[in-house]
């Protein structure tokens, strides 16, 4: 996903990350014709919509709630904020919560900073590269992974004569940033194939237009999330693999995060975001079809693609040491250069 841009020059690896052997049988190969027929009458209708995503107003709040700012993407991964508002879960923790829409942590973690946002979401590598430039950036909250059974990135392509990654050797791919956790885990995917990667032209090209630059053969293979799999599976894109869950399952990559030195003077309100959040979560786990209907009320997106797509999984009880592995692969790309203090990575509560 999304992540401040790191200064430092990519290194390559001493020892490749461990191979995770693929699926022979795939999630997309198990959907019946007629659904794929249903959804790619949606396509043209749907691009504009899924380009911005937006979210629709949020609801009146009263006055004497404590006003908090949450930059966010309008996707399905972090759609357990949607539901914690939406469910009043928010309003009952005593908080008043502004979704602001943002590109990423390039743009969140400077606003984290200057103290216009009090929260953001970011992906593992966001909070590692923030560490490393001296930023005090804190997961409150390091709740979502994919799983083989449930991957929401994949590697798409248009193109009928790539059949696997070991056909992308002096080939383009993109990514939606570099230096993040899908440009890390892409490179580890090619690796993995075989790729010399001083061949492969790497791009940035934002999710919203993946699909269109594809098509068009302008890259030709594109790392993307949903709902844009489903769409670009809809339009007749091959999936190649599901480079994040083929190189580790489970991945856990993403959360909220807020600056150290915020969260020490405001523990309490910090403790309150995160249980209303926990609740969203405890909801989407115990019936996954409440975060399909929280996405469908949210977003612009067909409600065929939002009932087709992977969900991913969230879980309220991550254990730190999941960031050991982000910590190996950004070093293996010489994004870090110091030790770091995975218990530090994850904000708990004083008892």
């Amino acid at each position: 996903m999304s992540t401040l841009r790191c200064v430092g020059k990519p290194g390559r690896p001493s020892e490749p990350p461990p191979t995770t052997k693929r699926r022979s049988e795939k999630p997309h190969q198990r959907e019946n014709k007629s659904m794929y027929k249903t959804l790619k009458t949606l396509i043209v209708s749907a691009a504009m919509a899924v380009t911005t995503l937006s979210a629709l107003p949020q609801p009146a709040v009263a006055q004497d709630l404590t006003k908090v700012r949450v930059g966010y993407i309008p996707v399905g991964v972090y759609a357990y904020l949607w539901r914690a508002r939406d469910a009043g879960y928010f309003a009952d923790a005593g908080l008043e919560v502004e979704l602001v829409t943002m590109a990423g942590g390039g743009e969140i973690i400077p606003a984290l900073q200057s103290g216009s946002l009090q929260f953001g979401i970011s992906d593992a590598l966001g909070v590692l590269n923030a560490r490393n430039a001296g930023i005090p950036a804190t997961y409150v909250s390091f709740n979502f992974a994919q799983t083989e059974e449930s991957p929401v990135h994949a590697a798409l392509t248009f193109d009928p004569e790539i059949k696997g990654p070991a056909d992308l050797a002096g080939k383009s791919v993109a990514t939606n940033l570099s230096y993040n956790t899908d440009w890390t885990m892409m490179r580890a995917w090619l690796r993995d194939a075989g790729v010399d990667l001083d061949t492969v032209q790497f791009q940035e090209i934002p999710f919203p237009e993946m699909i269109a630059s594809a098509r068009s053969g302008s890259v030709t293979v594109v790392g993307a999330v949903e709902p844009f799999v489903t769409l670009a599976e809809a339009d007749g894109a091959t999936v190649l693999g599901h480079f994040f869950t083929e190189v580790k399952s489970p991945a856990v990559l993403s959360g909220v995060v807020a600056m150290t030195p915020w969260i020490e003077e405001n523990e309490e309100l910090t403790v309150a975001f995160v249980e209303a959040i926990d609740k969203a979560i405890d909801d989407f786990n115990s019936d996954p079809q409440i975060a399909r209907d929280t996405i469908a009320a949210n977003t612009k997106i067909p409600a065929a693609v939002v009932q087709a797509m992977q969900l991913g999984v969230w879980d309220t009880n991550v254990d730190p040491n999941e960031m050991q592995f982000w910590v190996d692969a950004a070093s293996a790309e010489g994004m870090l250069g110091a030790e770091t203090d995975l218990e530090d990575l994850v904000w708990t509560p004083a008892n």
